[in-house]
């Protein structure tokens, strides 16, 4: 008779699955499974939490991001109805790490070419590189807007 591989295993959230363990040595595999078992809720259970949990932290940076938008005086971004929040997100990461790690004076520099940077895609295209040193994004930041950009004229015409 063979030592089974594959366990039919009751999960804490009540869903039975069928488990592999032959990554398991064959002298625990029942104890590995009894463990999962008391211990662990199954795939779909436990994707539907981790993925609740993330929504619900990416809910508070948004919170904190629009807070530290009113108290900085910075704009509203503009872009599609995805773009918005992730670049909020990104843009008051890169704007906490610049005021955290630079002086008073820089900072403000920094705060007041952002506040010119209202498209989306511009954070999303610049500042999601984790690469990116502190310099890198002051640098990034304060060189973006020009005087011509802020004179642009607009016209009627789309081409």
């Amino acid at each position: 008779m063979a030592i089974p591989t594959k366990f039919s295993i009751k999960h804490k959230c009540g869903h039975t699955q069928a488990r592999d363990l032959a990554h398991v040595p064959a002298g625990k595999r029942k104890a590995h499974a009894f463990g999962i078992s008391k211990n662990q809720d199954c795939i779909k259970c436990f994707r539907a939490a981790d993925k609740e949990f993330l929504e619900q932290k990416n809910r508070e940076v948004l919170v904190a991001a629009q807070g530290f938008e009113e108290e900085h005086g910075l704009p509203e971004l503009t872009g599609s109805e995805k773009q918005i929040p992730w670049a909020t997100r990104l843009r008051y990461q890169c704007l906490t790490e610049v005021l955290d790690n630079t002086d008073a004076a820089a900072g403000s520099e920094v705060i007041q070419a952002a506040k010119a940077l209202t498209r989306s895609g511009w954070w999303l295209d610049n500042t999601n590189d984790p690469d990116l040193e502190l310099e890198d994004l002051v640098e990034l930041i304060t060189t973006a807007v020009d005087e011509k950009d802020l004179e642009r004229i607009e016209t009627e015409n789309p081409f």
